[in-house]
């Protein structure tokens, strides 16, 4: 389930990276969603019935999703050294400007 909600995510920031139409959007995601499923092995059907299992234990959702971000953190780490850049060490991530009113 790890490797599937990781991949979900990541498609998704991607197509929402790419698409400006809500409608366009969600067609490409869940075009993406199926073939993730596809390629995991993994029917709609057991995918929704697992998630909604989680949905209804939500202390071992948190776990899972925690194991979700750091799979995410690594792929990014992993594609930053491929495209020579150098990955971010925990905590360097540049911090947002703090708000100020005009």
């Amino acid at each position: 389930m790890v490797q599937i909600l990781a991949d979900v995510h990541e498609a998704e920031a991607r197509i929402e990276s790419k698409m400006n139409y809500p409608d366009t959007a969600m067609m490409t995601f869940n075009h993406a969603q199926k073939l993730i499923l596809k390629k995991h092995g993994v029917s709609e059907k057991k995918f929704r019935d697992t998630y909604d299992y989680y949905l209804e234990h939500l202390v071992e959702m948190d776990k899972l999703y925690e194991i979700i971000i750091d799979t995410l953190s690594v792929r990014e780490s992993k594609a930053k050294i491929k495209e020579g850049q150098a990955p971010e060490a925990e905590g360097d991530a540049q911090q947002p400007a703090p708000y100020r009113a005009l």
